[in-house]
């Protein structure tokens, strides 16, 4: 990750905060105020209760001693990963060999001596850095903070009970730095050696009521509300700041700029908003932090991709770069390099189609990557023959003609993925012939669309830009253009690719470079790269439907776009309420960073594939809840014509293990489906979970067991 400096980050980040702080919940204080009338000790949890970390997730603070170690040049590899498991297994240890029910720090240090044998200096600057970095990112919560002084001035009692590994005289130091010094009692796990998750530490409190009843508030579920309860505490789940773990990261450094956006915009959000807003600031929200580093960050790489090949025209492809295009647009990018841009309506249908045409013309046959496209691309479970057959073209009557009844049945009959290989020779022997003459009428528009936007021109280097994944965009247009006698090679710019697919098609495609996800990487990497396409094309989506076919105006003689009908405005409507609400907030954001202003405290010089690519997978591979919620929502297709549609989580539960594979993958998104299958563990069996356990396998270690419990 290139830093500037962590430490000068964090100043920033906090300074910003000291300038605006969160919005006080007023009803939350007259509600605590009046429920406490009858107690004269109001005890408080402490982290994400009075004090909270300027990080997204507590254990981010540990990526971001990591990036400070790697400034300072102290070699702990891995920092990260191993403070947490160090952590796990330091607690483990002692639950079982001393029967603690807490650890230290410094037994967690200790533990970190397995994997930097011998660094115990190394080690040591790594727990002050790491100290250091606790006081710098942690701010009072403004509701607690007043809540307290108004306490205070009831003579209430105030007591702190907190589960840490830090000492007592450390906590102490965090309230005096939130200015709370005023106190009664400050009971500390890790002196105590006595939990709230257990209970047993309301013992120790009890004894020093003197029979006073007491109140606590606290933001843990099981800790704070349900333990307290069973020694007649009573209590109240403050949940403004309850967070969730996430680790699709897996903890680099790179994500900690982006942790940082997102806890600085859950501190910003309005008290008491109304709820059928949720959903509008949901969108709002992730454009304003997750949208606009992806897409800066995109920009900004694709800025260096357009100098170092001296590109001279760029096409945004539809519809997934229209909004990269509006960014491109915005930032004034083709002053900047002296080029021209445009947007290029195609689609998968106005692609495959001339590509199938130009290969039986050329061969007399399809190659084996069309027929895939022609077969597995265009099918789906529950599809009769008939439907196939349709969506790629061909007509009943036409079949009718060959000796499809007696090789594979009615055409009304489901199906049958046993046979596909069958299937492609069925078309490939029996079939061409007709599709060389269907595909004709699309061969035709197309190219004739594509060369009145000039993608036959064979002086300029030009670039398209899109998401990628197969490079199907680039192969198809790099056989339009040899088949125009072009030999000259397109460059293509995108944000990730697959390795089954891609390699083979550099040596005919010319130069292809992606930003976040790169060839040739492990399949680990791979699996994770799955669990983010679906949610990127969506979120990129054009206000405007796939192209189906072009059509030529005879007023102006011009090509223009024949798009998919939008039934009742169904498609722009959901666009506007859903994705266009992220896509303008994007927008708003890098217009702030344009300025030369920051966000949050946070400046553009931040910003980069790294950063982007950590906050893809946070999001992607370990959503929030309100990330699984209105993500997990939105309905995919991935077949051509867009007519049948998925969620991406399904709410289906699988009763077979053969279920399992299929659900998993129906919307394209494992690891939020399993998220929802987690959260509905008891309705499925444990050999069928056992199955699902099996399918992440090939996922980071870190990763898999925080998705599979």
């Amino acid at each position: 990750m290139d830093t500037t400096n962590l430490n000068s980050l964090l100043n920033s980040v906090n300074h910003y905060y000291a300038q605006n702080n969160a919005e006080i919940d007023i009803k939350y204080i007259e509600q605590l105020l009046k429920e406490t009338e009858d107690f004269p000790i109001i005890s408080f949890d402490i982290f994400d209760t009075v004090l909270t970390r300027l990080f997204e997730c507590p254990i981010d603070l540990f990526a971001c001693v990591e990036g400070i170690l790697i400034e300072k040049n102290i070699s702990l590899p891995d920092f990260a990963k191993n403070r947490l498991i160090a952590e796990e297994t330091s607690r483990k240890y002692y639950a079982a060999t001393e029967f603690q029910e807490e650890v230290t720090l410094d037994n967690i240090y200790s533990e970190l001596l397995l994997f930097y044998a011998g660094q115990e200096n190394e080690l040591n600057l790594a727990k002050n850095i790491e100290l250091n970095t606790e006081k710098s990112s942690i701010i009072p919560v403004i509701d607690n903070l007043s809540l307290i002084k108004k306490l205070q001035e009831q003579n209430k009692i105030i007591y702190f009970v907190s589960d840490t590994y830090f000492s007592k005289q450390f906590i102490e130091e965090l309230l005096l730095q939130a200015g709370i010094s005023d106190y009664g009692k400050l009971f500390v796990s890790s002196e105590i050696m006595k939990t709230k998750h257990s209970g047993r530490i309301w013992e120790e409190v009890l004894k020093h009521s003197g029979n006073k009843k007491i109140f606590h508030i606290g933001d843990n579920l099981h800790a704070d509300v349900i333990q307290p309860k069973k020694y007649n505490i009573q209590t109240y789940h403050y949940s403004r700041l309850f967070g969730e773990r996430r680790l699709g990261a897996q903890l680099t450094p790179s994500l900690v700029p982006f942790s940082l956006l997102q806890k600085l915009n859950i501190l910003s959000q309005k008290i008491n908003s109304d709820i059928k807003d949720e959903e509008s600031n949901f969108w709002i929200n992730l454009g304003s932090t997750f949208g606009a580093v992806i897409l800066q960050s995109f920009i900004s790489w694709l800025s260096q991709q357009i100098n170092k090949y001296k590109i001279e025209h760029i096409y945004f492809c539809a519809r997934d770069a229209q909004v990269i295009q509006k960014v491109w647009d915005l930032l004034e990018m083709d002053n900047k390099h002296q080029t021209t841009s445009s947007y290029l309506y195609l689609s998968r249908h106005t692609l495959w189609y001339p590509t199938f045409y130009i290969e039986l013309a050329t061969d007399n046959r399809l190659s084996a990557s069309s027929l895939d496209l022609i077969v597995n691309g265009s099918v789906t479970k529950g599809d009769t023959y008939e439907t196939y057959f349709q969506r790629i073209g061909i007509d009943t009557n036409i079949l009718a003609k060959t000796n499809f009844k007696k090789k594979f049945g009615s055409l009304t009959q489901k199906f049958d993925f046993n046979k596909i290989n069958e299937i492609k020779d069925f078309i490939q022997n029996k079939l061409s012939h007709y599709l060389l003459k269907i595909y004709y009428d699309q061969y035709d528009k197309t190219i004739s669309y594509c060369k009145q936007e000039g993608l036959f021109n064979s002086e300029k280097r030009i670039a398209i830009i899109d998401l990628g994944w197969n490079g199907t965009v680039q192969t198809a247009l790099t056989k339009f253009r040899l088949y125009q006698g072009v030999k000259k090679k397109l460059y293509g710019f995108y944000y990730g690719f697959f390795n089954r697919s891609v390699p083979g098609c550099l040596f005919n495609n010319g130069i292809m470079k992606s930003a976040f996800f790169k060839l040739f990487q492990q399949r680990e990497e791979e699996c994770l790269l799955e669990n983010t396409l679906n949610i990127l094309e969506n979120l990129h989506s054009a206000d405007h439907q796939t192209t189906k076919s072009f059509s030529k105006n005879s007023a102006t003689d011009k090509y223009i776009p024949i798009l998919k009908p939008d039934t009742d405005s169904s498609y722009i409507n959901n666009f506007n309420r859903t994705i266009n609400l992220f896509q303008q907030s994007a927008l708003q954001s890098i217009l702030l960073w344009k300025k030369k202003e920051s966000i949050y405290g946070i400046s553009s010089e931040w910003i980069n594939t790294s950063v982007a690519k950590a906050a893809i997978l946070q999001v992607c591979i370990t959503p929030n809840h309100s990330e699984r919620k209105y993500l997990g929502k939105i309905q995919h297709s991935t077949l051509n014509d867009h007519k049948k549609y998925y969620p991406l989580i399904t709410t289906e539960i699988p009763t077979e293990s053969k279920d399992v594979t299929r659900l998993l993958l129906q919307g394209g998104w494992p690891c939020g489906v399993i998220r929802y299958w987690n959260e509905n563990k008891k309705q499925i069996k444990p050999e069928i979970y056992n199955k699902v356990i099996r399918f992440f396998d090939q996922y980071p270690e870190l990763i898999k067991q925080y998705l599979v419990v």
